[in-house]
């Protein structure tokens, strides 16, 4: 039995010198400040914001709510601000009841704030944003 054992043991692998292992690669600290955050104020709320709208949305805290849970329930459908959805996105978005409720919920909190969305003045003044914006 011992003589098994003793054969196993010397067949073993020979451990490597410590002398032949490899140098170990070392982490540097960086002592660069950190960057932080920041992003650019868009173009049309930079425009948005000079107009008689903004004006009366600005002391409305309940409008600039049910604007922000809107333009998020769009990025959550895949809709993209800058771009006019297509005529699919439109039929997907008018099936959607969440959609519709937001839809709904804005347009009230923008009559209570004051704001007319059928008068051709801010009609135009929005038609006039968009135009400034997309360059046209």
């Amino acid at each position: 039995m011992n003589y098994t054992r003793r054969a196993l043991l010397s067949a073993r692998r020979p451990v490597r010198p410590t002398s032949l292992a490899l140098p170990r690669c070392r982490r540097t600290f960086s002592y660069t400040p950190r960057l932080q955050a920041s992003e650019n104020e868009d173009a049309f709320l930079s425009q948005f914001k000079n107009t008689s709208i903004f004006g009366k949305l600005a002391d409305k805290p309940e409008a600039l709510m049910a604007l922000r849970d809107f333009a998020e329930l769009m990025k959550a459908q895949g809709i993209d601000a800058n771009t006019p959805p297509s005529a699919f996105q439109m039929m997907k978005l008018a099936a959607n009841s969440e959609f519709r409720e937001a839809a709904q919920k804005v347009v009230s909190e923008l009559q209570k704030a004051g704001v007319d969305l059928t008068s051709q003045d801010t009609i135009q003044e929005l038609m006039g944003l968009s135009k400034k914006v997309g360059g046209n």
